[in-house]
């Protein structure tokens, strides 16, 4: 969507296709940002990617980004629908545990293009419940990310991505650190514990 062409790949299929992380440049307002699209956590054993690998994929990706120039944003993706244990436990590694509450970080909600009267009505209504369970962020989007179905005259949705888009666009250069967060280094190794 904020590359505004197909080239990130993507499927409505139950198991998960990103296997890595892959980087992609994008243009706004003049300046290059470097978008990272990951793997996702919390996916089913069989799927692209198991937990624990996806975890440590991440975690290399974020010292890799730390070491090289820093991390200057983190965009939490989720499609619209409850709050889970999921949610806040990949929240909660991150935010707090990869970045140490360190980089600004904002929440782009999908799927939200039913939501009446308007998409953002979603966050007005359960931004609460995000704060209770001391998920905080710096910037919200909430979005319809896919056009829909085609119709005679174009996609159903196609306006609503467009619109989508700019307001994504915006939040992602006004979220964005100047100087990129880099974690501190120290003598003492890093391990990671999965579960």
């Amino acid at each position: 969507m904020i590359l505004g062409i197909d080239k990130a790949k993507v499927a409505s299929r139950a198991l998960g296709v990103t296997f890595e992380s892959t980087v992609y440049p994008v243009q706004i307002d003049g300046n290059t940002y470097n978008l990272y699209d990951t793997a996702g956590l919390g996916e089913y054993t069989g799927g692209a990617v198991d937990s624990p690998s996806a975890v440590r994929n991440l975690y290399r990706l974020v010292t890799d980004l730390s070491n090289s120039g820093g991390v200057s944003l983190l965009v939490f993706v989720m499609k619209q629908g409850r709050l889970t244990e999921s949610i806040l436990k990949n929240y909660t590694l991150f935010h707090r545990g990869f970045c140490d509450s360190n980089v600004s970080i904002m929440i782009i909600v999908t799927g939200c293009e039913n939501v009446q009267p308007t998409m953002d009505t979603w966050w007005t209504e359960n931004e609460a419940s995000f704060t209770n369970a001391g998920m905080l962020f710096d910037a919200h989007a909430c979005v319809c990310a896919s056009k829909g179905r085609k119709t005679d005259i174009g996609y159903r949705d196609e306006d609503l991505v467009r619109e989508s888009m700019v307001v994504v666009k915006r939040l992602v250069v006004q979220s964005c650190m100047s100087n990129g967060w880099e974690k501190v280094r120290n003598s003492k190794r890093v391990t990671l514990k999965i579960h």
